[in-house]
């Protein structure tokens, strides 16, 4: 898998899921999370590693907004923030 972004580098602001929450949101199983996370443009597009500076361990986290975007989701149908009240 090549390196996924920071999230310093991530160009819109969405919720970024967890792969739990992004397999729920989507109804896939985890080899469906397993075989996009091969995928290059995927990756590219829609995988951002939260683990801090120096960490051996990746801590993967999918932005909703680009995800929609790679599979051709509708906005409406893509996980928003929450507003603050």
């Amino acid at each position: 898998m090549k390196q996924p972004l920071t999230p310093t580098q991530l160009r819109t602001a969405t919720p970024l899921l967890t792969r739990n929450q992004l397999k729920e949101w989507l109804g896939v199983s985890d080899m469906w999370v397993r075989y996009r996370l091969d995928e290059p443009g995927f990756v590219d597009a829609c995988v951002i590693d939260i683990a801090t500076a120096g960490s051996t361990l990746r801590k993967l986290r999918f932005p909703a907004s680009a995800v929609a975007t790679y599979l051709g989701i509708p906005a409406d149908a893509t996980p928003q923030l929450a507003s603050a009240a």
